[in-house]
């Protein structure tokens, strides 16, 4: 299905919404306003000041702006010795409050501190060290250290707004760095620099330094596009793009459920018509849940009032869960407990918004939430996640039924309480990293300081459902997209009818092309601040029949056979063993013409002529240019196609395990990506969707590979893997191909192409040693038995060079991360 990178535009987004909804009574109090006159800082003399800011747009999807700050106080100031204080100590943030403003207090919103401040003090001179990141995702004030933002819609200004209490230090050194676009604007005008990119000023006292520049054209459309209240909006990201290759997803699954039901012999049987009623109902309701959960605020905003969309962001999860639960066909007392909990939880919210009950968190922020509402938010998020869950284990439980599987009740249960608790730990212990990051200069002693803090917790917890809706509906949508396709091929295949078909018919094809599409290849980028999946659909489903096409031509099976078509029809099911049993003696006498020696039979030339004879009449059965051992590789290790999809997608299975910890590491962990994992709110259910996520591709790629086992183009178990790696890696090069033009990210596309090839691969070469397995008792190891399957040395060297290739490309992306994870913030 479509999968978005789980990276920056949801982790800021809840950054986003953090400042629109800050509260106005942020501001600083007489009181604390009197304190910063006692300072003492302008009466001290020697102060130095060195302040630097740099934009980065190169590379990544939103621009990102970094802020570097140095002081240096004499020693004699009154306060130095507190900046050696422990970082929780009052005294100690009074102290950088009189450096760096009562701007950063009592809350700090918007900047991201990679490194902690630093403090370095020899006696004579304290030296403080403060760098501050921010990713520019929407067009608002941002506030960077020493620096403000202006984002407009055309052209962006910085400018320095020094702390008041540092109006008579000295600035050795004030720099702009814009990242590539020349300056329009630069006050004052006295700058030197290079190239208009580079400006700076020394030696000067304290001014509006400002340069106003106009972005790359990606970055400033991907804030354009996610910025409330701007008409593009509508089409953005987390709006209408992403909305449509919902819709797009479930037109193509409408397609490919007709066209399956075209192709059966007959009319379909009643557990056909099911099945087939089962894809469609999906499919529709994949579209709906689409336009629900990405278009659902812009309607609302634009039928009534945007001023209700976070609690139609928690009516949306219940409905999301009881449409899982219906469609999941859940037990019957289960389903009353799910819609109670829906009818409980939307009642009180809704009597809550019309009634401005401090029950639970409301719209109007002038209703201060009872302290008794804490906690029932929480378990209301609880609540509506265990519905979620539920309806998701339960819809998984209902495909598994079509294949002649299940899942006991218990366990649906059991998982759905497990996983929605875990779900709110994670958002409540990242609120706490959230609080102390927002709260670093706040002063922990006074009254207003906890009346802020469950301040936080009540936007925070009414926050969370439309923060993490987007995450919850792509993995839902992620196992279901490949499960109920797959069980409806399972059930409606012409092989279950005549085993004739030994490989997937031309409707099953075009299926297989689809499952392919939506299922293997992976979402395109943001171009544009718009979702770019349907470049990667296009180019997949377009090169997926393109290979299917190729195969009918030069499969070892499409060969034709005198009198009998195609050499496929001919190979019956009970031909299998007698089979093996031919292409054994059939090495064995090669063996013997090829490597003679003492007490070879072949030594005399009656003896080798027989065996030529021999040799001869077994070729002179198959097709021209096809071989006995050809024959064995291309049937696979199973009676029927079928059978071979699911042990290979059961292979890639295991094969892929170590593949998916390196996409997860890579993803979450390296390159400090796992500091902005812990501060994303849904990054319990990021971790589920990255770990899910490629495991579904390899399975759904190798299930690909093993259904068309037959009818591929190539004889070898790797060099099939290799055709499937091909048709994976085009729309994924096209995706770096775009993004380089435009300057947008494009990171971990080699580590990707690699991990998928290695996998592929490897499950190939399992699927080949299976094929043999009878022929295990004959040799001493599996190694031996490798290296009897795979007598053509071509085919060794490209297994080998592949997997060396792969390694190195992975062991050099480790240091570097991959995609799909969330930015290192702190």
């Amino acid at each position: 299905m479509i999968r978005r990178a789980l990276s920056k535009p949801l982790l800021l987004l809840f950054l986003t919404l953090a400042v629109f909804v800050m509260p106005a009574g942020t501001g600083m109090s007489s009181a604390e306003a009197g304190e910063a006159d006692t300072c003492g800082l302008e009466q001290v003399r020697g102060v130095k000041v060195s302040a630097s800011v740099e934009f980065d747009h190169r590379g990544v999807d939103y621009s990102n702006v970094k802020s570097v700050m140095d002081i240096e106080i004499p020693a004699s100031w009154k306060r130095a010795p507190d900046l050696l204080l422990d970082t929780g100590e009052p005294e100690y943030r009074q102290a950088l409050r009189c450096l760096l403003g009562e701007k950063h207090a009592p809350l700090d919103f918007t900047e991201q501190r990679p490194k902690p401040l630093t403090v370095d003090s020899d006696g004579k001179k304290v030296r403080v060290h403060y760098e501050a990141v921010v990713s520019v995702q929407w067009l608002a004030k941002l506030q960077i250290g020493p620096w403000v933002l202006l984002p407009n819609a055309d052209v962006w200004t910085v400018h320095l707004d020094p702390p008041k209490n540092l109006s008579k230090a000295t600035w050795e050194n004030v720099e702009v760095r814009t990242g590539g676009p020349r300056a329009l604007s630069v006050r004052p005008e006295s700058a030197t620099g290079k190239d208009g990119t580079v400006l700076k000023w020394q030696n000067r006292k304290p001014d509006k330094f400002a340069v106003s520049f106009r972005p790359p054209v990606a970055q400033q459309w991907d804030a354009k596009t996610l910025s409330p209240g701007q008409p593009w909006e509508a089409v953005g990201l987390f709006s209408g793009s992403s909305a449509a290759m919902y819709v797009l997803a479930g037109l193509l699954l409408l397609f490919a459920g007709r066209k399956l039901r075209q192709g059966l012999a007959q009319g379909p049987a009643d557990d056909e018509q099911r099945a087939l009623g089962v894809l469609r109902s999906w499919a529709l309701l994949s579209i709906g849940l689409g336009l629900l959960v990405y278009m659902g605020d812009n309607v609302l905003e634009f039928l009534w009032n945007d001023k209700y969309t976070k609690t139609l962001s928690l009516f949306s999860l219940l409905f999301i869960g009881i449409a899982l639960c219906a469609f999941g066909k859940l037990q019957k007392s289960l389903m009353v407990v799910a819609c109670s909990v829906v009818v409980v939880v939307a009642g009180t919210s809704l009597g809550c918004e019309v009634a401005d009950c401090a029950l639970l968190p409301v719209s109007d922020k002038d209703v201060l939430i009872h302290t008794l509402g804490y906690w029932l938010k929480s378990l209301a998020c609880v609540a509506a996640f265990f519905v979620y869950y539920m309806g998701g284990i339960s819809s998984v439980r209902r495909v598994l039924r079509m294949v002649g599987g299940s899942l006991p009740l218990w366990l649906v249960v059991s998982l759905s309480s497990v996983l929605s608790g875990l779900t709110v730990l994670w958002a409540y212990l990242v609120f706490r990293r959230y609080w102390d990051r927002i709260s670093w200069l706040a002063e922990i002693g006074r009254p207003t300081y906890k009346d802020k803090l469950w301040e936080q917790l009540n936007n925070w917890w009414h926050d969370f459902p439309k923060l993490v809706l987007p995450d919850l509906l792509d993995t839902a949508s992620l196992v279901l997209f490949a499960l109920v396709p797959a069980a409806t091929l399972y059930v409606c295949r012409a092989e279950r009818e005549d085993s004739n078909y030994f490989t997937p018919t031309a409707s099953e094809q075009l299926f297989l092309a689809v499952f392919f599409t939506l299922v293997v290849v992976p979402g395109g980028g943001v171009y544009f601040g718009v979702n770019g999946s349907f470049v990667t659909i296009f180019l997949g489903f377009l090169f997926a029949r393109m290979l299917i096409s190729l195969g009918e031509r030069k499969a070892v099976l499409a060969q034709p056979v005198s009198g009998n078509g195609a050499l496929g029809q001919a190979m019956s099911r009970v031909d299998r063993p007698r089979l093996l049993r031919t292409i054994r003696r059939y090495r064995d006498l090669q063996d013997c013409l090829h490597h003679p020696g003492m007490g070879n039979p072949a030594e005399s030339t009656g003896a080798r002529e027989a065996i030529e004879r021999e040799i001869d009449e077994m070729d002179r059965r198959l097709p021209e240019g096809v071989r006995l051992v050809d024959v064995a590789f291309a049937c696979g290790p199973m009676a029927t196609w079928w059978e071979n999809a699911r042990r290979c997608a059961m292979i890639a299975c295991v094969v892929g395990l170590p593949g998916t910890g390196v996409m997860y590491w890579l993803a979450m962990v390296s390159g400090g990506t796992w500091a902005g994992t812990l501060v994303y709110p849904g990054g319990f259910i990021a971790i589920i969707y990255i770990i899910l996520g490629w495991q579904v591709i390899w399975m759904g790629a190798a299930f690909f590979m093993g259904a068309l086992w037959r009818s591929l183009p190539v004889r070898y178990g790797p060099t099939k893997a290799l055709c499937v790696a091909l048709v994976f890696s085009i729309p994924v090069c096209a995706h770096w191909v775009l993004g380089e033009l435009i300057g947008q990210e494009v990171r971990g596309t080699i580590v990707v192409i690699a991990t998928f090839t290695s996998v592929m691969t490897c499950t190939g070469l399992v699927m080949d040693v299976q094929t043999f397995t009878s022929e295990g008792r004959y040799w001493p190891s599996k190694a031996s038995l490798i290296m009897y399957i795979y007598r053509m040395p071509l085919t060794a060297v490209v297994f080998v060079l592949t997997q060396l290739a792969s390694l190195a490309t992975i062991w050099q992306s480790l240091p570097h991360g991959g995609p799909g994870g969330p930015p290192p913030t702190p």
